[in-house]
C-alpha cells in the first residue's frame, strides 16, 4: 500500500512541476538539478529556490507576518538597480529595510528513511551544512537541502537611520553577491547525486 502512496503523490508533484515550468515560474538554475532529482524512482521534488537577493521592508525585526517583499533577484545584482528598488521603495514611517542574500533551498520526498538519511548525508559533505529531515511517515521522508550561505544587512530604517551612502551600499551589494554565488556554485553538484543513490 504504502509504495502505491509514494507514486500517487509523486505524479501529483511532477503534474505541479509541469504547470510551474510551462508558466515560467521555476527559477532557471535549478531546472537542472530538478530534473536529476526527479529521475530518481524513489525521489521527488515538491519545492525550490535558485537563492536570491531581497530587499525586504518590516515594522519590526523577528515580525515575519508583516514582512513587506518588495523586489527580488535569482542573480547577482548591479549597484544601480539596487539603488534604484531603494529610491522607489514606498517606506512606511519607522519601518526597517534590509538586503537579504540567501541560499538556494529544495525540498525533496524520498520513498523511505534510509534513502532520506543517505541523501542528506551527502549533501551535508558537499557543503549545504543546513540541511535536514523535516518530516517522516510511512508514505514519505522529506528533507530540505539548504546551505548556511545567508546575510541579512540592515539598511536603514526610515526617521532613524539613514539610507546608506553610495559607497557602502557598493561594498554591502559586493558582499551580497559573493555570498549568493558562492552557494549557487554548488548547484551543480547536486545534479550527479541521484544516479548514484
Amino acid at each position: 500500500m504504502g509504495c502505491m502512496e509514494f507514486s500517487q503523490y509523486k505524479a501529483k508533484a511532477m503534474k505541479k512541476l509541469e504547470e510551474a515550468l510551462s508558466e515560467g515560474l521555476v527559477d532557471e538554475g535549478v531546472i537542472p538539478v530538478l530534473n536529476a532529482f526527479n529521475s530518481h524512482p524513489d525521489i521527488f521534488t515538491t519545492s525550490s529556490c535558485a537563492g536570491r537577493l531581497q530587499l525586504i521592508v518590516l515594522p519590526d525585526i523577528g515580525r515575519k507576518d508583516s514582512v513587506e517583499l518588495r523586489e527580488k533577484w535569482h542573480r547577482p545584482v548591479e549597484f544601480q538597480e539596487v539603488k534604484e528598488a531603494i529610491t522607489n521603495l514606498d517606506v512606511p514611517s519607522n519601518s526597517i529595510v534590509i538586503l537579504q542574500g540567501q541560499s538556494p533551498i529544495f525540498h525533496i520526498s524520498c520513498r523511505i528513511m534510509e534513502l532520506a538519511q543517505k541523501f542528506r548525508g551527502i549533501v551535508h559533505s558537499q557543503g549545504w551544512k543546513y540541511s535536514s529531515l523535516i518530516t517522516g511517515n510511512k508514505d514519505k521522508w522529506v528533507v530540505e537541502i539548504l546551505s548556511a550561505s545567508r546575510i541579512d544587512n540592515l539598511l536603514f530604517r526610515d526617521g532613524v537611520i539613514d539610507p546608506p551612502d553610495d559607497e557602502r551600499l557598493k561594498f554591502i551589494i559586493e558582499e551580497s553577491n559573493k555570498i549568493l554565488i558562492k552557494a549557487q556554485s554548488r548547484l551543480e553538484a547536486l545534479e550527479y547525486i541521484p544516479s548514484g543513490l
